[in-house]
């Protein structure tokens, strides 16, 4: 990971929860989760061809973003470390 991605989400790990939450969270009912987890594949699969900083964006986004589930332990780590995982499926 190039040191400015780092540097971000470094910064992620150690912002405030306050200042994230004052942004506008996408919420959506159970019935969109189909196409919520279309676009995520479909980002996926277009992940490698993403800006270094956008990627680091979209990380910083995803591990603060709305979900059923929560409470995910080192979700930032786990959110870059999948994005990793199938090289071949974000090529």
């Amino acid at each position: 990971m190039p040191a400015q991605a780092k540097a971000i989400a470094a910064s992620a790990e150690h912002a405030p929860v306050a200042s994230y939450k004052a942004k506008k969270q996408f919420k959506y009912p159970s019935e969109d989760e189909p196409f919520v987890r279309r676009l995520g594949s479909a980002l996926l699969a277009n992940w490698s061809s993403l800006p270094e900083d956008v990627r680091a964006k979209i990380l910083f986004d995803a591990a603060q973003a709305w979900d059923r589930e929560f409470n995910i332990p080192a979700l930032p780590q786990k959110l870059e470390t999948y994005v990793k995982r199938y090289p071949g499926r974000v090529g």
